[in-house]
């Protein structure tokens, strides 16, 4: 999903106040998110919440995660999941807003 990075940087950038770097890479992608959340959470953490449900990240995926890990490499795991979702909703996105097919039919 290399081909959707620069979108969906832009995306997590608009959506979690994030400053953007231009041919910014995944990694750095996801480590810049995973400082910004990891502020969140210490300092704010009803920004934090409100950003998962703005990207819409399961709250299941997020307790799998906490439960699973409580090292500091947690908040990358997070930022992966942040990133896969809004990925998934790019590639929803560009499916459902394609035209249908022409089959030659006249249409009323």
């Amino acid at each position: 999903m290399t081909q959707l990075l620069p979108e969906t940087a832009q995306q997590i950038s608009a959506d979690a106040g994030l400053p953007m770097i231009a041919g910014m890479t995944y990694d750095q992608l996801e480590e810049t998110l995973a400082e910004k959340l990891e502020q969140l959470i210490s300092s704010d953490f009803q920004q934090f919440v409100l950003l998962l449900y703005k990207i819409d990240v399961s709250e299941f995926s997020i307790r799998q995660v906490l439960e699973a890990d409580l090292t500091p490499g947690v908040y990358r795991k997070i930022a992966a999941l942040l990133i896969e979702r809004q990925q998934e909703k790019i590639l929803s996105r560009k499916k459902y807003s394609q035209p249908p097919p022409d089959d030659g039919e006249e249409k009323w």
